[in-house]
């Protein structure tokens, strides 16, 4: 009589895929959890949908301290540098920089600078950027009484129409390595140092200093 073959039951064998199921599974949520907390970490929370966007640039030869807009402190900015945008909802804030003191009515998908020079504050708004194939080059007028122009460095080609004194003024260029100057009409004023244009990013040139010696400050996001 044949004996019959003996098989081992396959009960312990399911038993054990299913626990390593259960492992791999909780392996990859507690990785993917741990990716997003470092990726908000890094890059910080998203702004809600509507929001305004607001910096502060320091138009003084020392570092500005402890300002201030609504909720949000800046911290250290140091002297012809900006702070990193933040947002806020659409609203009226008080902002506090340099012992200076004003209000500020922000609305949704604009762009702010809070820009103290001389004592002042100033706020300058721009409309929100979005053409990731060109560059955006804006000039900021923070000096004398007369509109100041973007031009090529040999002066033959206007990049940015004339600026009113307190206003702002922009356009979109290519990527390129470019020389720059500030004139008042004809006359040119000042030289900004060479920047390199990179697509999808924006390039501010604040003009301080004095209307007879102006100084052109480049601030990149």
């Amino acid at each position: 009589m044949k004996e019959l073959a003996m098989t081992p039951s396959t009960e312990p064998y399911r038993f054990l895929m299913f626990a390593l199921a259960i492992v791999v599974i909780a392996v990859l949520l507690l990785t993917g959890r741990v990716a997003l907390a470092d990726e908000a970490g890094l890059y910080g929370p998203a702004a809600p949908p509507g929001s305004a966007f607001v910096r502060v640039f320091n138009g003084s030869s020392q570092s500005l301290l402890g300002s201030k807009i609504g909720p949000e402190d800046f911290n250290e900015v140091p002297a012809f540098e900006a702070s990193e945008f933040t947002f806020l909802p659409p609203g009226t804030y008080t902002v506090n920089a340099g012992g200076s003191q004003a209000q500020a009515t922000l609305k949704a998908d604009r762009y702010y600078t809070a820009a103290l020079v001389n004592g002042k504050l100033q706020l300058l708004d721009n409309a929100r950027y979005g053409n990731r194939m060109k560059a955006l080059v804006m000039v900021y007028n923070l000096v004398g009484d007369a509109p100041l122009a973007l031009k090529t460095g040999d002066g033959k080609t206007t990049v940015v129409e004339p600026v009113a004194p307190g206003a702002t003024g922009q356009r979109e260029v290519n990527a390129i390595k470019a020389q720059f100057a500030v004139y008042k009409g004809e006359q040119r004023l000042a030289q900004a140092r060479p920047v390199t244009l990179e697509r999808g990013r924006a390039f501010s040139l604040f003009v301080v200093g004095t209307a007879a010696q102006p100084t052109p400050v480049w601030v990149i996001n």
